[in-house]
């Protein structure tokens, strides 16, 4: 979802406070490039996506960190990845950052996105508290701050109060089980309604990717929505999901108390206008109960 401009900005937009978010619009360009070290490409992947502020280029750099646990070490991998931006950008753009007295690099702005489901327990952001007796120095030391957006430090209400796709995303992101899925998509539904048709379309197809890890494989309405996200699936296809399952939990809640009644002995005609399935239906399960 964050290779779209739009909701790159959405994002900076919705969860950093810095007074130089506001400057920052849908102009800005993708480095088509990832700078992840090969020791954690099936941990993490990154976007860069570079602004003109002031008349400048401001580098973003989004690292997505998809493992579980938390690496105090990040100041010094993004050190890393911001050497090799720089690299990256003289090796390719030798007019822009010419050898010249007026060179200047472009300032990076290192970002981190971490959706593991424990909180993110590294105090430390800077680069020089990673550095030994760090406190002898002074501005001598190299040192940087990162930004850090942790999904699970969010709570609902303030993912649902954002209204829009990015929020949306960390809500759902959060759940733990379906119950929770289901009860948090009926509170979006109105905010998934009212995203631009560009968002909804990729709100809609990053869903298709969370229905297959949260919700049983075997459930027809979802493997058809799945093979309509290749083509044009919509938002009432992701709706019908929802709906086929919930009606599914349901029936099998009325079930349930239906076959606890049966144990407990209640007649035939009673567990009818209980449960209002039929007398055929409550012999059968009556039949496999004894």
């Amino acid at each position: 979802m964050l290779s779209s401009k739009k909701l790159f900005v959405e994002l900076l937009r919705s969860f950093i406070n810095k007074g130089w978010v506001q400057a920052v619009n849908e102009e800005v360009q993708e480095i088509p490039h990832s700078f992840v070290l090969q020791d954690f490409k099936r941990q993490e992947a990154d976007l860069v996506y570079r602004v003109k502020l002031n008349g400048q280029d401001v580098v973003f750099y989004l690292l997505l960190e998809m493992q579980s646990t938390v690496d105090f070490r990040m100041p010094y991998r993004l050190l890393l990845y911001q050497v090799e931006i720089w690299r990256y950008l003289l090796q390719n753009e030798e007019d822009a950052l010419s050898n010249r007295k007026t060179f200047q690099l472009p300032p990076i702005v290192p970002i981190v996105l971490y959706n593991g489901t424990q909180k993110w327990s590294a105090a430390e952001l800077e680069l020089r508290k990673l550095l030994a007796n760090e406190n002898l120095f002074g501005s001598e030391l190299l040192n940087f701050e990162y930004l850090l957006i942790d999904v699970a430090r969010y709570t609902e209400e303030e993912l649902l109060a954002l209204s829009n796709a990015i929020g949306s995303v960390f809500l759902l992101d959060q759940t733990e089980d379906q119950e929770q899925l289901l009860n948090r998509f009926g509170k979006l539904m109105n905010t998934i309604q009212q995203m631009p048709a560009d968002s909804q379309q990729k709100f809609v197809a990053w869903m298709a990717n969370i229905l297959l890890q949260k919700l049983p494989e075997n459930e027809p309405s979802l493997q058809q929505f799945i093979q309509n996200v290749k083509g044009d699936a919509s938002f009432m296809g992701l709706e019908k999901v929802f709906d086929d399952i919930e009606r599914k939990g349901q029936q099998k809640g009325k079930e349930d108390v239906a076959k606890q009644l049966i144990r407990m002995g209640m007649d035939d005609s009673s567990i009818v206008r209980a449960t209002g399935f039929s007398v055929q239906t409550i012999e059968d399960w009556r039949k496999q109960a004894y």
